[in-house]
């Protein structure tokens, strides 16, 4: 009996802490990927914070677009995942603008090439993979979920 009021309740704070959305695998998911966009621009902002040496020209500001596009949709990802599950057009947008700023740090890349340090070109590579794999797992876990 114990573990049937257990379960009950853990079943209602993760409901009612979620804002009443449904709870299960795929917005887990879907909420894990914004949760890392989120921890990645943080750490983008430590890393120009604690001085590190980023390179000349356009690093720095490069590296502040990227953290500050990276919380931004970390925080929407995790606040629209209910919208991202019920919405075919919320996918689109969101797969849509992951791959523009995936192309856009590719190309920033190219751009700006000898005016990153290996270590920045390395953190704005991992922006660029981890864009490409958050709009591949919201595609698949949006995908998976409507089968």
């Amino acid at each position: 009996m114990t573990s049937q009021v257990t379960t009950a309740r853990m079943a209602y704070a993760t409901k009612t802490s979620t804002g009443g959305a449904p709870v299960d695998v795929s917005s887990w998911t879907l909420r894990g990927v914004g949760a890392i966009r989120v921890l990645y621009g943080l750490v983008l902002f430590a890393t120009l914070i604690l001085g590190a040496d980023v390179g000349t020209g356009m690093a720095v500001p490069v590296l502040v677009v990227v953290g500050l596009v990276s919380v931004a949709l970390g925080l929407a990802t995790v606040a629209l995942t209910p919208r991202l599950l019920s919405r075919d057009d919320a996918v689109l947008v969101a797969v849509g603008v992951d791959a523009i700023l995936v192309v856009l740090g590719v190309a920033a890349l190219m751009m700006g090439w000898d005016q990153f340090t290996v270590a920045a070109a390395g953190v704005v590579l991992g922006g660029v993979v981890i864009g490409a794999l958050s709009a591949a797992v919201v595609a698949i876990v949006t995908a998976v979920r409507e089968a």
